[in-house]
């Protein structure tokens, strides 16, 4: 807190010391005490010389809230401004207010510099420049869509973030400004929601002029501020001239491009009011050092807002400068050193140059040689007649040394220089012996140790590929396929059709679990009995549920413990304990009034009317399906209650006899577990009829 230590605004915003010289900072950061942050506080000043020029009474007494009639009109302007939504390329606002004199805006302190700051130090390339434009041109875009223009895009409102982004900021300065000169800034869909009924900017010639010159004290000499449409001169025909529109923020786009790369405004800036003569009357500068930027910035500048490139237009073209942009110059005094250590190089090995002993030469390779001696001698015979010649004498004071090989010797040397050309050349390499060093060269299995490593590591991932498909295969759970082909539970439910009987079709006595549990000494009565499965499903349940019969018509497993509700207005059967609730519809609606598609009946089901009026809701997993031969949908749903709790529910509806049967289970969304154990047990043992 040391470091904002100056003057409180608003009893809120802590600015810090003032400099030196005693001059008030017009942008600087501040501590915001409610929050706590940082925040960035821009000052506007009120000159009363622009409310005294203002004609019917406006600059008389101050209104009730203490603030001139401008002053009032340009807080409610910025006001407007800072309520438009949020980008990502924009610099959010969150205070506006009014206080000794001036008007302050607390808006986000963004990790960035201005552009101006930027530019101070040396000018943009083309591509980097088409960077930050693009950026920008982003937030335009965001704001065009609401009807607004921005009015205020300068070096100093356009940040560069330290991550390469650009940021627009200024928009409520800039409509503040606006309105203090005499303008209106708010769009046209601001003004038809009854903003203002009674003020529009300028109703006439000479109130239009009036604001042109307030313009010039307050913007000064900045070109990006001043297109063409807004540096005309009024006339009493003031009416034709251009309206202010997002062509006039394309224009200061191509202002802040020739700035950005050229290093210098397209107009001189001394004076503010020659610089407005300019503008109608001159030509910009030619944007010779803009390079691949200067169709760009030409089509910006051009006096015409008609004539300008879209918006849309823009954007492409600046997309493919930036991808045409060359890869950056390094330098020959840059090194590129590796991120990953891993990847440094390595010092070859000393193996890979080897000495060669007499003692372990290759068997096969002295044979080699020796038969290319013998061709050799039996090709040149005329040439080779020649006494050999004699050993050479030990020094004086040294033993000759006794070799086994000293008699091969001779012969390979004479073999090597029989194959090679004769002469000084050949004579040299005669004398270079198997001692010397030489580069093992790579070779038989060595050479193909690579390939054969990739076409092992090749067949060990197939291998490994097809052990997780048999895997999922054999021993995970997952669906099968009906007769009709349509997907089938892997655990059936027992749903007999009107002939009784269920499982005719095989299906639940190759699924179920029940001949693991049978005595291998009783295989004959188990398949003479199928009447008897309700009775063999029961193991199965576990010791949490049991199988209920119930008056209505319909048998179903229940968890343990939990009580039965009678039939309801709606005729459901419901079971509640331990916050699970099960639901039973046995044969309530028929196919002739909701059709004969489950899965469209289950979107429309009463029981599933909480899930429809939630306002957090989510579906997965609806499917239709064949169970016993009887179309059948089920689903997964999520939604929150009255109460604000969360609720997952598992449903199953399925057609039997042109009747809807529906099992529903329903729990907090934290029990996603237990509910869907007690659906699973409650659709495998359903049976109506």
């Amino acid at each position: 807190m040391e470091e904002y230590a100056g003057r409180v605004l608003a009893d809120r915003y802590r600015l810090p010391r003032p400099p030196a010289d005693g001059f008030e900072l017009v942008e600087t950061r501040a501590f915001d005490t409610y929050s706590g942050q940082e925040v960035l506080v821009h000052q506007v000043l009120l000159p009363e010389v622009v409310s005294a020029e203002l004609l019917d009474g406006e600059g008389g007494p101050d209104s009730a809230d203490g603030l001139g009639e401008s002053a009032r009109r340009a807080l409610d302007a910025a006001r407007t401004a800072a309520a438009i939504p949020d980008h990502p390329r924009l610099v959010q606002v969150f205070d506006i207010f009014v206080e000794d004199g001036s008007l302050w805006i607390a808006s986000e302190l963004v990790s960035a510099r201005p552009l101006a700051a930027l530019l101070a130090e040396r000018p943009l390339d083309a591509y980097r420049a088409a960077e930050v434009a693009s950026d920008v041109l982003t937030a335009l875009r965001a704001l065009h869509a609401n009807g607004w223009t921005h009015r205020n895009v300068t070096a100093g409102t356009v940040l560069v973030c330290d991550d390469g982004r650009a940021m627009l900021g200024g928009l409520a300065a800039g409509a503040a400004q606006e309105a203090l000169c005499g303008y209106d800034p708010l769009p046209e869909q601001v003004l038809a929601g009854g903003a203002e009924p009674g003020w529009h900017g300028p109703q006439s010639a000479l109130e239009q002029e009036r604001a042109r010159q307030n313009r010039i004290t307050v913007v000064g000499a900045l070109t990006e501020r001043w297109a063409p449409e807004q540096a005309h001169e009024v006339h009493e025909n003031w009416r034709l001239s251009p309206p202010v529109g997002p062509a006039a923020d394309l224009w200061a786009l191509g202002a802040l491009l020739f700035r950005s790369v050229q290093g210098h405004p397209p107009y001189p800036e001394e004076s503010a009011a020659e610089l407005v003569q300019l503008v109608c009357a001159e030509p910009p500068a030619f944007a010779e050092d803009c390079g691949p930027l200067r169709p760009v910035v030409e089509s910006l500048l051009r006096p015409d807002p008609e004539e300008r490139p879209e918006a849309e237009e823009l954007g492409g073209w600046l997309r493919s400068l930036i991808r045409s942009a060359p890869e950056p110059d390094l330098g020959t005094a840059t090194v590129q050193v590796p991120a990953d250590p891993a990847r440094l190089p390595v010092k070859r090995r000393r193996g890979e140059l080897v000495r060669r002993r007499r003692r372990s030469s290759d068997e096969g390779a002295q044979h080699r040689r020796h038969a290319r001696g013998k061709t050799a001698r039996a090709t040149r015979a005329p040439k080779q007649a020649k006494p050999a010649k004699p050993a050479p004498l030990p020094r004086p004071g040294k033993a000759a040394p006794v070799r086994p090989e000293a008699p091969a010797r001779p012969a390979r040397s004479e073999a090597r220089t029989s194959v090679h050309h004769s002469g000084p050349a050949a004579a040299a390499r005669a004398h270079i012996h198997e001692d010397d060093v030489v580069y093992r060269r790579p070779g038989g299995t060595e050479a193909a140790s690579p390939r054969r490593l990739g076409l092992r590591l090749l067949i060990a991932v197939l291998l490994i590929l097809a052990a997780v498909v048999a895997y999922a295969l054999l021993v995970m759970p997952h669906r099968g396929t009906s007769d009709t082909g349509q997907p089938d539970r892997s655990v059936p439910a027992r749903m007999p059709g009107p002939g009784g009987g269920s499982g005719n079709d095989g299906k639940a006595a190759t699924k179920t679990p029940k001949p693991r549990s049978t005595p291998a000494t009783h295989p004959t009565t188990k398949a003479a009995a199928p009447p008897a499965k309700p009775p063999a499903n029961t193991p199965a349940l576990g010791p949490d549920f049991a199988l209920h019969h119930d008056a209505d018509g319909f048998s179903v497993a229940v968890h343990k413990g939990w009580a039965r509700t009678g039939r309801n207005g709606k005729d459901e059967v419901r079971f509640s304990g331990d916050d699970l609730q099960l639901t039973v519809v046995p044969g309530r609606d028929s196919a002739g009034s909701y059709g004969t598609d489950p899965v469209a009946y289950q979107l429309n089901e009463a029981e599933l009317a909480d899930f429809r009026a939630s306002s957090w809701s989510s579906a997965s997993g609806l499917q239709s399906l064949t169970l016993d031969g009887h179309p059948a949908a089920e689903g997964e749903y999520t939604y929150r209650d009255s109460s604000g709790q969360g609720i997952y529910a598992r449903n199953l509806a399925i057609l039997i006899d042109g009747k809807y049967h529906v099992v529903l289970v329903t729990g907090l969304d934290s029990q996603r577990a237990d509910v869907q154990q007690a659906f699973d047990k409650a659709v495998e043992t359903y049976t109506a009829g």
